[in-house]
């Protein structure tokens, strides 16, 4: 599942879309349109004004605030293609613009969607803290994490305490913060807890930096892959040699989901 990191990248890469107009919309599959507050004849007309995330949301907005926010499941992507182009299986939404090109919106299993909306913040106003946000610190999360007895992982995943992080990035930052992801949140002590603030803010950063990560699906907006997989330490390596002290990756699965951790240097 694309998080922060790919979003963030995808949102860079689409940059150049600000000040364009829609000139057509066309819905393939309309039950991937979750909200109708909007219809999808409102946009045709509109520039778009500006392009953001919030946590894994992509924000498209128009000069007349409307807004479209999509979320790219499992496997979505949102890329820009020529004009006239024959569609790839599983595209869904197209958007046609005044240079020229057309934004796709491809999602194979179906886990994302597009919300036609009048007012985002309403939409997302349950969603957690931006983990690279000056707010995101051991104030914030210390209290968080009191007396808590879920493993510290699934707390992480939360995405109505903290915006953005998924099973990438956390196995990352609990492996530079030496936290097994089993620990329950509340066993951390106070230095454990600024190591990890600062653990997943430089996570994050450096996937932002190397454009995401692509293990399957992952691509920009225009269709290129990211390369901070080359630069994983323990996710996706069970049984590899962790890089600090060469004793083997564990993978453990908690509360559901797959983990990687080197249990020698993560206690």
């Amino acid at each position: 599942m694309p998080e922060l990191p790919e979003v963030e990248t995808i949102k860079e890469s689409l940059q150049g879309m600000v000040g364009l107009t829609i000139d057509d919309i066309k819905v393939m599959k309309p039950e991937y349109i979750r909200s109708w507050e909007n219809r999808p004849a409102d946009y045709i007309g509109q520039r778009i004004s500006a392009i953001s995330r919030r946590g894994k949301f992509l924000i498209f907005e128009t000069d007349t605030g409307r807004y479209m926010v999509a979320h790219l499941g499992m496997s979505g992507r949102v890329y820009l293609e020529p004009r006239g182009k024959e569609l790839q299986k599983h595209v869904h939404i197209v958007f046609e613009l005044d240079n020229e090109l057309e934004l796709w919106f491809q999602d194979a299993r179906r886990f994302g969607g597009l919300w036609l909306v009048k007012d985002p913040r309403i939409m997302l106003k349950d969603m957690g803290i931006e983990p690279l946000s000056r707010n995101f610190n051991s104030r914030y999360l210390k209290p968080l994490l009191s007396n808590r007895r879920v493993a510290i992982k699934t707390l992480l995943l939360n995405q109505h305490l903290i915006g953005g992080i998924g099973n990438i990035y956390a196995d990352e930052a609990l492996y530079e913060a030496g936290i097994r992801p089993d620990r329950s949140a509340g066993s951390l002590e106070p230095g454990e807890v600024h190591r990890l603030v600062q653990a997943i803010k430089q996570v994050l950063r450096s996937g932002i930096d190397q454009r995401g990560t692509t293990l399957r699906d992952f691509q920009d907006g225009y269709k290129q892959k990211g390369e901070f997989q080359d630069y994983l330490k323990v996710y996706g390596r069970q049984d590899l040699p962790c890089p600090r002290c060469q004793q083997p990756v564990v993978r453990q699965v908690i509360n559901g989901r797959s983990s990687h951790f080197c249990p020698s240097c993560q206690k």
